[in-house]
């Protein structure tokens, strides 16, 4: 049994009458044909990513149908949307090695999980033997509840501590040191004599 996806556009402008028949006639194509129609998806109106035919929208329609391998099918199916005014783009995918390729891999997943989480349960078993095992001090409890917030020390206004930094400045200006540097040599040249 093959699985395919029919995609195709129906020009934007089209009434919803006519896209609802368009739509019945590929049915009706893949009915004659011997498949089984899955799961149909209307998009309604969206925007193309080029212009296609004139047009920057169209009418998207998905339909997913199954088949026993009659090729000829899809080649009436594609003359049919090919010829068909109403049609701006199709295309016709098979799917069904996508879906046994996601269903193989689910099944290695599947298998494999019951392996992962004995080792997962292993591996915190040994955590939490080697965290009972370790020597070294035992680490503290936290408190139940909050520590109270310890009080801020009262800070001291700020007004004393300008004049303090306005002095400290004053002492680094250049003036200041040159004012002190003679008083420095008047007090050394009297021990020289």
């Amino acid at each position: 049994m093959r699985v395919y996806e029919l995609g195709f556009i129906l020009k934007p402008d089209l009434p919803e009458q006519e896209a609802q028949e368009s739509l019945e006639s590929v049915k009706r194509v893949l009915a004659s044909g011997g498949a089984n129609v899955d799961k149909v998806d209307d998009w309604g109106k969206r925007p193309l990513a080029y212009r296609v035919h004139g047009f920057w929208s169209g009418h998207y329609i998905f339909i997913q149908y199954s088949t026993n391998g009659d090729r000829s099918l899809n080649r009436e199916l594609e003359r049919r949307l090919r010829v068909s005014d109403h049609v701006i783009k199709y295309m016709v995918i098979r799917i069904d090695e996508d879906l046994k390729r996601l269903a193989k891999a689910q099944a290695r997943r599947a298998k494999r999980q019951p392996l992962l989480d004995a080792k997962a349960a292993a591996r915190a078993a040994e955590g939490e033997k080697a965290k009972a095992k370790a020597p070294g001090k035992p680490e503290p409890e936290l408190p139940a509840t909050p520590a109270s917030p310890v009080p801020a020390e009262p800070q001291a206004a700020e007004g004393p501590a300008e004049p303090e930094v306005a002095k400290e400045a004053a002492a680094e200006t250049p003036a200041a040191v040159s004012a002190e540097a003679p008083a420095e040599e008047e007090k050394a040249a009297p021990a020289e004599e």
